[in-house]
């Protein structure tokens, strides 16, 4: 698709939205992610922020974005 057809696709996508009520507009817009670690309803402290780091590494999947930055190409 050319540039000038993605934008109007999306603003065909945008009237749509905007014509549904602001409650449909609400449930719709919002979804609930299933977290097993979040969910697991225990209360947690950290002494440090590395600590929490290493502890979302370990603890979370690498999709859910808690994972460190690989370092930038040329950079060690």
């Amino acid at each position: 698709m050319n540039r000038e057809l993605e934008l109007e696709d999306f603003r065909m996508q945008c009237r749509r939205q905007l014509a549904r009520p602001v409650s449909e507009r609400i449930r719709f817009g919002f979804f609930r992610n299933p977290n097993p670690v979040r969910d697991a309803n225990r209360n947690l402290a950290f002494g440090s922020m590395q600590e929490y780091r290493r502890y979302c590494e370990q603890e979370y999947p690498a999709y859910y974005g808690y994972a460190r930055p690989a370092p930038a190409p040329g950079q060690a």
